[in-house]
């Protein structure tokens, strides 16, 4: 298949121009180099056309890609990802937007049975019969000119994600798809790609079972940790751990001294940023006003809707099972106890909503039953 490599703006305004004309959906994927940076760099841009039109775009070369955000937001072309996150993120940070609307072949593979992480590889061996290399998963795509396997990877991942969304698509009903435009807005929101270092803390998993105090301060060094790495472009880690922050949350250090009794804290980052983050933590404690509320403790079920919880935790187990989902990805107690105690607000959404909530709701209103037919339970 024939295929070219832009590296002009002219090239460039020409192919999506031409693809606007031509094609309905795109295959879209990226590649990038994220070792020593915060902000990932983006290296190379691959496009396919449903009509076979083929591209490599080098970022690198090119300073001027209105083309191409022109293409991307161009509400008549679907684009299609596998696993669209950290590409939509890349995109969205080069060139203030994101693309729309889009299809993302990771989150359909749900409904044809291979879980909800997949890998394009993986759904790819499974529909298409094809192993797809993954020999350049890890090389440097900063480099040019670009080696004739990196060329060949990056070709590959665009014709045969092309390939496959021809495939899967018919195999998607109208329920299906309906499910899958709630994820995929969910996807496109525009809060999990903008900069927002005072919600640093909240993605530390440790911080939701701290008190307000530890939380506080495991808070404030996360927001300077997250605002240090955006501002020298760093990854946040190399100057501050999670585990440190946690340690530090957990048993405050009062000075310079302490700090190096932190476990897993970097005696370069103390001389660096000691002061400053002592300073933070007696901040934390003079303002007591300002610490976060208790995290609510998880809504206890009585005597009757733990029968119910019983078999909501069954149904949604059947579900794991059948669709090779891991439990914890479909919904935890609190999620389904809600259901039970809400029938009537959606607490769910996408396929999430269709495969679990949907059915689960019309069972607890006695519209359908619970059946086992071949060992497996069955609502109908």
């Amino acid at each position: 298949m024939s295929y070219q490599i832009i590296t002009e703006t002219e090239q460039l305004n020409d192919f999506c121009l031409q693809i606007s004309e031509t094609s309905s959906w795109i295959a879209i994927d990226t590649e990038f180099v994220r070792t020593d940076t915060y902000f990932p760099e983006l290296s190379l841009i691959q496009i396919q056309g449903h009509d076979g039109l083929l591209a490599l775009i080098d970022p690198l070369a090119i300073k001027d890609l209105d083309g191409l955000w022109e293409l991307l937001s161009n509400p008549a072309i679907v684009k299609v990802f596998h696993a669209a996150r950290q590409d939509l993120e890349i995109l969205y940070q080069l060139g203030g937007q994101l693309p729309s609307p889009i299809f993302d072949t990771q989150i359909a593979a749900v409904f044809l049975k291979y879980g909800a992480s997949a890998g394009l590889a993986t759904v790819i061996k499974g529909e298409l019969k094809f192993d797809l290399p993954k020999d350049q998963t890890r090389t440097n795509w900063h480099q040019r000119p670009l080696t004739p396997q990196q060329i060949e990877y990056a070709l590959n991942d665009v014709r045969y994600l092309a390939k496959l969304y021809d495939v899967m698509l018919p195999q998607l009903n109208p329920q299906q798809l309906a499910a899958l435009e709630e994820d995929f807005a969910e996807l496109l929101n525009l809060q999990h790609y903008q900069l927002q270092p005072d919600k640093a803390g909240e993605k530390i998993k440790a911080s939701q079972k701290m008190g307000p105090k530890a939380k506080a301060i495991c808070y404030r060094l996360a927001e300077w940790r997250e605002t240090y790495a955006i501002d020298h472009n760093k990854p946040k880690h190399w100057s501050l751990s999670d585990d440190a922050i946690i340690a530090m949350a957990k048993r405050p250090p009062k000075d310079i001294k302490a700090l190096h009794k932190v476990p897993n804290i970097k005696i370069s980052s103390i001389k660096q940023f000691g002061v400053e983050w002592i300073a933070l933590i007696d901040d934390v404690f003079a303002h007591p006003e300002l610490w976060p509320e208790k995290t609510p403790k998880p809504a206890v079920a009585d005597a009757h809707e733990e029968v119910l919880l019983s078999l909501a935790q069954a149904i949604c187990q059947q579900i794991s099972i059948k669709y090779n989902i891991n439990v914890n990805q479909i919904a935890n107690k609190t999620h389904m106890l809600n259901v039970i105690r809400h029938p009537d607000e959606k607490q769910m959404s996408g396929w999430r909503h269709l495969l679990l909530e949907q059915p689960l709701k019309s069972f607890l209103r006695c519209e359908t039953s619970l059946k086992i037919m071949d060992n497996e339970v069955i609502i109908n």
